[in-house]
Protein backbone atom coordinates (compact mmCIF):
# COMPACT_ATOMS: atom_id res chain seq x y z
CA UNK A 1 0.00 0.00 0.00
CA UNK A 2 2.86 2.37 0.77
CA UNK A 3 4.29 1.81 -2.69
CA UNK A 4 0.83 2.40 -4.18
CA UNK A 5 0.51 5.72 -2.36
CA UNK A 6 4.00 6.72 -3.45
CA UNK A 7 3.34 5.83 -7.07
CA UNK A 8 0.02 7.63 -7.15
CA UNK A 9 0.77 10.58 -4.88
CA UNK A 10 0.73 13.11 -7.71
CA UNK A 11 -2.31 11.53 -9.36
CA UNK A 12 -4.23 11.63 -6.08
CA UNK A 13 -3.52 15.33 -5.78
CA UNK A 14 -4.36 15.87 -9.44
CA UNK A 15 -7.63 14.01 -8.97
CA UNK A 16 -8.50 16.21 -6.01
CA UNK A 17 -7.94 19.33 -8.09
CA UNK A 18 -9.70 17.77 -11.09
CA UNK A 19 -12.79 17.23 -8.97
CA UNK A 20 -12.70 20.86 -7.92
CA UNK A 21 -11.82 22.46 -11.23
CA UNK A 22 -13.76 19.93 -13.28
CA UNK A 23 -16.91 20.68 -11.36
CA UNK A 24 -16.22 24.37 -11.56
CA UNK A 25 -15.74 24.55 -15.29
CA UNK A 26 -18.38 22.11 -16.50
CA UNK A 27 -20.52 24.12 -18.87
CA UNK A 28 -17.76 26.68 -19.25
CA UNK A 29 -19.17 27.74 -22.59
CA UNK A 30 -22.19 29.09 -20.75
CA UNK A 31 -20.10 31.76 -19.04
CA UNK A 32 -20.56 35.22 -20.45
CA UNK A 33 -17.43 35.85 -22.47
CA UNK A 34 -16.49 38.98 -24.34
CA UNK A 35 -12.97 39.58 -25.57
CA UNK A 36 -12.90 43.28 -24.85
CA UNK A 37 -13.86 42.56 -21.23
CA UNK A 38 -11.19 39.93 -20.61
CA UNK A 39 -8.43 41.38 -22.78
CA UNK A 40 -5.21 40.44 -21.03
CA UNK A 41 -7.11 38.56 -18.32
CA UNK A 42 -6.66 34.79 -18.12
CA UNK A 43 -8.92 34.15 -15.12
CA UNK A 44 -11.10 35.77 -12.49
CA UNK A 45 -11.75 34.85 -8.88
CA UNK A 46 -14.71 36.91 -7.83
CA UNK A 47 -13.72 40.46 -8.72
CA UNK A 48 -9.98 39.71 -8.80
CA UNK A 49 -8.32 39.45 -12.20
CA UNK A 50 -5.38 37.20 -13.00
CA UNK A 51 -3.45 38.59 -15.95
CA UNK A 52 -2.25 36.42 -18.81
CA UNK A 53 1.05 38.32 -18.76
CA UNK A 54 1.57 37.33 -15.11
CA UNK A 55 0.97 33.68 -15.94
CA UNK A 56 3.26 33.75 -18.97
CA UNK A 57 6.05 35.42 -16.99
CA UNK A 58 6.04 32.42 -14.66
CA UNK A 59 5.90 30.01 -17.61
CA UNK A 60 8.84 31.76 -19.28
CA UNK A 61 10.84 31.69 -16.05
CA UNK A 62 10.22 27.95 -15.61
CA UNK A 63 11.22 27.29 -19.23
CA UNK A 64 14.39 29.36 -18.77
CA UNK A 65 15.34 27.41 -15.64
CA UNK A 66 14.67 24.11 -17.40
CA UNK A 67 16.79 25.22 -20.36
CA UNK A 68 19.68 26.10 -18.05
CA UNK A 69 19.55 22.49 -16.83
CA UNK A 70 19.67 21.21 -20.40
CA UNK A 71 15.96 20.37 -20.61
CA UNK A 72 13.72 21.61 -23.38
CA UNK A 73 9.96 21.43 -22.84
CA UNK A 74 7.70 20.17 -25.58
CA UNK A 75 4.58 22.09 -26.62
CA UNK A 76 2.47 19.59 -24.68
CA UNK A 77 4.59 20.06 -21.56
CA UNK A 78 4.34 23.85 -21.83
CA UNK A 79 0.56 23.61 -22.18
CA UNK A 80 0.39 21.38 -19.09
CA UNK A 81 2.71 23.76 -17.25
CA UNK A 82 0.43 26.71 -18.03
CA UNK A 83 -2.61 24.85 -16.74
CA UNK A 84 -0.81 23.76 -13.59
CA UNK A 85 0.60 27.20 -12.80
CA UNK A 86 -2.77 28.87 -13.39
CA UNK A 87 -4.53 26.34 -11.17
CA UNK A 88 -1.97 27.11 -8.47
CA UNK A 89 -2.65 30.82 -8.82
CA UNK A 90 -6.41 30.22 -8.57
CA UNK A 91 -5.96 28.09 -5.46
CA UNK A 92 -3.69 30.69 -3.84
CA UNK A 93 -6.33 33.36 -4.46
CA UNK A 94 -9.11 31.24 -2.98
CA UNK A 95 -7.11 30.08 0.03
CA UNK A 96 -5.90 33.60 0.77
CA UNK A 97 -9.56 34.62 0.98
CA UNK A 98 -10.21 31.73 3.34
CA UNK A 99 -7.26 32.91 5.41
CA UNK A 100 -8.88 36.34 5.64
CA UNK A 101 -12.13 34.70 6.80
CA UNK A 102 -10.21 32.81 9.48
CA UNK A 103 -8.43 35.95 10.63
CA UNK A 104 -4.99 34.80 9.50
CA UNK A 105 -2.54 37.64 8.89
CA UNK A 106 0.85 37.80 7.21
CA UNK A 107 2.66 40.76 8.73
CA UNK A 108 4.97 43.07 6.82
CA UNK A 109 7.85 41.65 8.86
CA UNK A 110 6.99 38.06 7.87
CA UNK A 111 6.67 39.05 4.23
CA UNK A 112 10.00 40.89 4.27
CA UNK A 113 11.70 37.93 5.98
CA UNK A 114 10.37 35.56 3.32
CA UNK A 115 11.61 37.78 0.50
CA UNK A 116 15.04 38.26 2.07
CA UNK A 117 15.44 34.49 2.36
CA UNK A 118 14.81 33.95 -1.37
CA UNK A 119 18.17 32.94 -2.95
CA UNK A 120 17.37 34.64 -6.26
CA UNK A 121 17.26 38.00 -4.50
CA UNK A 122 20.58 37.56 -2.74
CA UNK A 123 24.18 38.46 -3.55
CA UNK A 124 26.86 36.56 -1.64
CA UNK A 125 24.21 35.12 0.64
CA UNK A 126 22.66 38.46 1.59
CA UNK A 127 19.51 40.17 0.32
CA UNK A 128 20.27 42.83 -2.28
CA UNK A 129 17.52 45.34 -3.08
CA UNK A 130 18.92 46.24 -6.50
CA UNK A 131 19.02 42.55 -7.48
CA UNK A 132 15.50 42.13 -6.11
CA UNK A 133 14.06 44.91 -8.27
CA UNK A 134 16.04 43.84 -11.34
CA UNK A 135 14.99 40.19 -11.09
CA UNK A 136 11.35 41.17 -10.74
CA UNK A 137 11.51 43.43 -13.78
CA UNK A 138 13.49 41.06 -16.00
CA UNK A 139 12.13 37.65 -14.97
CA UNK A 140 8.61 38.21 -13.67
CA UNK A 141 7.86 41.58 -15.29
CA UNK A 142 6.41 42.82 -12.01
CA UNK A 143 6.85 45.80 -9.76
CA UNK A 144 7.86 45.09 -6.16
CA UNK A 145 4.36 46.11 -5.06
CA UNK A 146 2.72 43.58 -7.41
CA UNK A 147 5.10 40.80 -6.41
CA UNK A 148 4.68 41.47 -2.71
CA UNK A 149 0.89 41.44 -2.98
CA UNK A 150 1.02 38.08 -4.77
CA UNK A 151 3.58 36.70 -2.35
CA UNK A 152 1.46 37.74 0.63
CA UNK A 153 -1.45 35.80 -0.85
CA UNK A 154 0.74 32.71 -1.28
CA UNK A 155 1.91 32.94 2.32
CA UNK A 156 -1.67 33.27 3.57
CA UNK A 157 -2.66 30.29 1.43
CA UNK A 158 0.20 28.33 3.03
CA UNK A 159 -1.26 29.10 6.47
CA UNK A 160 -4.55 27.48 5.44
CA UNK A 161 -2.69 24.49 4.00
CA UNK A 162 -0.82 24.15 7.29
CA UNK A 163 -4.12 24.17 9.14
CA UNK A 164 -5.41 21.39 6.89
CA UNK A 165 -2.27 19.35 7.56
CA UNK A 166 -2.82 19.68 11.29
CA UNK A 167 -6.46 18.67 10.96
CA UNK A 168 -5.36 15.65 8.90
CA UNK A 169 -3.11 14.38 11.70
CA UNK A 170 -3.06 10.60 12.14
CA UNK A 171 -3.17 9.45 15.77
CA UNK A 172 -0.39 7.16 17.12
CA UNK A 173 -2.93 4.42 17.88
CA UNK A 174 -4.48 4.65 14.44
CA UNK A 175 -1.32 4.06 12.43
CA UNK A 176 -0.70 0.42 13.54
CA UNK A 177 -4.34 -0.38 12.81
CA UNK A 178 -4.06 1.04 9.30
CA UNK A 179 -0.79 -0.78 8.66
CA UNK A 180 -2.24 -4.09 9.82
CA UNK A 181 -5.33 -3.61 7.67
CA UNK A 182 -3.17 -2.93 4.62
CA UNK A 183 -0.95 -5.96 5.25
CA UNK A 184 -3.56 -8.62 6.06
CA UNK A 185 -2.95 -8.35 9.78
CA UNK A 186 0.84 -8.59 9.59
CA UNK A 187 2.97 -6.03 11.41
CA UNK A 188 6.21 -7.17 9.75
CA UNK A 189 8.33 -4.19 8.76
CA UNK A 190 6.10 -1.72 10.62
CA UNK A 191 8.87 0.05 12.51
CA UNK A 192 10.86 0.64 9.33
CA UNK A 193 7.89 1.88 7.29
CA UNK A 194 5.69 3.68 9.81
CA UNK A 195 7.26 7.10 9.23
CA UNK A 196 6.68 6.92 5.50
CA UNK A 197 3.15 5.60 5.93
CA UNK A 198 2.33 8.37 8.42
CA UNK A 199 3.43 11.07 5.99
CA UNK A 200 1.54 9.52 3.09
CA UNK A 201 -1.70 9.13 5.05
CA UNK A 202 -1.55 12.66 6.40
CA UNK A 203 -0.89 14.14 2.96
CA UNK A 204 -3.74 12.16 1.42
CA UNK A 205 -6.14 13.34 4.13
CA UNK A 206 -4.99 16.94 3.77
CA UNK A 207 -5.59 16.81 0.02
CA UNK A 208 -9.07 15.45 0.57
CA UNK A 209 -9.78 18.28 3.02
CA UNK A 210 -8.40 20.77 0.51
CA UNK A 211 -10.66 19.40 -2.22
CA UNK A 212 -13.75 19.71 -0.03
CA UNK A 213 -12.81 23.24 1.03
CA UNK A 214 -12.34 24.37 -2.57
CA UNK A 215 -15.64 22.83 -3.58
CA UNK A 216 -17.39 24.70 -0.77
CA UNK A 217 -15.74 27.96 -1.77
CA UNK A 218 -16.83 27.65 -5.39
CA UNK A 219 -20.46 27.83 -4.24
CA UNK A 220 -19.76 31.32 -2.85
CA UNK A 221 -17.12 32.72 -5.21
CA UNK A 222 -17.36 32.62 -8.98
CA UNK A 223 -14.19 31.45 -10.71
CA UNK A 224 -13.75 31.92 -14.44
CA UNK A 225 -10.87 30.46 -16.43
CA UNK A 226 -10.29 31.81 -19.95
CA UNK A 227 -7.06 29.95 -20.72
CA UNK A 228 -8.52 27.46 -23.19
CA UNK A 229 -10.33 30.27 -25.01
CA UNK A 230 -7.20 32.40 -25.21
CA UNK A 231 -5.01 29.52 -26.40
CA UNK A 232 -7.61 28.46 -28.95
CA UNK A 233 -7.61 31.96 -30.41
CA UNK A 234 -3.83 32.31 -30.38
Amino acid sequence: MISFLRRHQKSVFAATLAIFFGGMFVGFGGYWFEKRDVQGVVARVGGTKILYSTLMAQVDLYEEQASQKGKELSDAQVAELKRGLLNGMLIDELLSREADELGFVVSDEELARDIRRTPGFQVDGRFDERTYVMRLQQSLRMTPEEFEANRRKSLKAALVQGLLMREAKVSPTELPEVYAALNKGSMKGFDAKKGELLAQLQQARARALLGRLLQQMQTKIEVQNYLSKIDAGA
